[in-house]
């Protein structure tokens, strides 16, 4: 998780040299890298949650109010999901997840033209942030996590001046890492194997996310 922790902390690095790079351009790339504005995002996010040996799907919702300077937007960010074995009926242990981070979103490419009305923007991203999990049969859960993603956006930008308005869709995915609860189960072979191990450690949580964004 140190590691993971890490390449979030490097993403902030990469992005004032690039920004540097393209204010050497021209006066528009100039005042799109240097651009300051505040960035609102509400969507769900859909995928699946690991948390220990309780595995299955996992949907919600997701919101963030993050402060972009040029190339690198900054984030709080809101989830609320339901977790557990599985809601096909059979019985199973749920739950509901509340997480709350901070993330670091820097964009890596813009494929839309220099004076285009509309962008297409390619970011990756990454973050930390704390979990609660409350389960419905009693029990709670907390436990920091690592977030790591990537993702693009349609951003409609550049209406209303002096001070734009940006309006589009976006859709990322995304890895949350978290640190397994303790288990006691003895080192084992779920399936064929060669040498028998213990439950892993980690929990890794899959989810792509979706949703609209706006900001000024």
């Amino acid at each position: 998780m140190r590691c993971l922790a890490s390449i979030a902390l490097l993403l902030l690095a990469v992005a004032p040299a690039s920004a540097q790079d393209a204010i050497a351009t021209d006066g528009t790339t100039t005042a799109r890298s240097l651009e300051r504005r505040i960035d609102t995002r509400i969507g769900l996010l859909v995928g699946g949650a690991d948390i220990g040996d309780v595995s299955g799907g996992s949907t919600g919702l997701h919101a963030s109010l993050g402060y972009r300077l040029g190339l690198v937007t900054v984030m709080g960010e809101y989830g609320y999901l339901g977790v557990g074995d599985g809601y096909d009926g059979a019985s199973g242990r749920h739950g509901r997840m509340s997480r709350a981070g901070a993330t670091a979103r820097v964009q890596i490419a813009d494929v839309a033209k220099r004076d285009s009305p509309v962008g297409l923007e390619f970011w990756a991203e990454g973050g930390v942030g704390t979990e609660r999990i409350a389960w419905s049969e009693g029990g709670k859960l907390y436990r920091p996590d690592v977030a790591l993603g990537f993702g693009f956006e349609i951003d409609g930008r550049g209406w209303r001046e002096p001070r734009p308005r940006h309006f589009g869709a976006y859709v990322g995915f995304r890895a949350i890492v978290a640190r397994a609860p303790e288990d006691d189960r003895p080192a084992m072979c779920e399936g064929p194997c060669t040498v028998a191990t213990p439950p892993s450690r980690n929990d890794v949580s899959l989810y792509f996310h979706f949703g609209l964004h706006w900001g000024r």
